[in-house]
């Protein structure tokens, strides 16, 4: 049999909405009319598991190309460009690790050209998010880094 790639997804969600399933079920559920803290959880990962179920039956059942070779270089940096903005926003500030963020996970595409259009396009949404997350929304992060101050 061929893997698809329908099949791991359906996997990867069946595993996901169990696993919080899981960890919902601890707190009380309470009633549609008076909805404990469990309620939407239980809910949220219950659909996601049935969905999950119904995909792998989908692909089962679908012919498919089989799965590609494997991208490495975007399966490794992407998760590490959300690391690295996680380190970098106290250090370096908000506005420093979201370009850092947009850097590194667009290094990871092959379209990719370093562009005076892209850098100023990355410049441009790092300053719209520190408006809207930090002077909008009000989130308590640090718009320059600790070494600046």
């Amino acid at each position: 049999m061929k893997i698809v790639q329908d099949t791991l997804l359906g996997f990867f969600f069946t595993v996901t909405g169990g696993a919080a399933l899981l960890m919902a079920w601890q707190y009380p559920f309470g009633t549609a009319g008076r909805m404990g803290p469990g309620f939407f959880p239980v809910i949220v990962s219950g659909l996601l598991l049935v969905t999950g179920v119904c995909v792998i039956i989908r692909s089962m059942a679908a012919s498919g190309d089989g799965l590609a070779q494997i991208r490495w270089k975007p399966l490794l940096l992407v998760p590490g460009a959300v690391i690295a903005f996680g380190l970098a926003v106290e250090p370096l500030g908000l506005f420093v690790a979201i370009l850092l963020l947009l850097v590194i996970s667009a290094v990871t595409s092959s379209k990719f050209r370093w562009t005076w259009k892209a850098l100023a396009g990355a410049a441009v949404f790092a300053g719209l998010c520190c408006l809207l997350f930090v002077q909008l929304i009000g989130l308590p992060m640090p718009l320059v880094g600790t070494w600046l101050q």
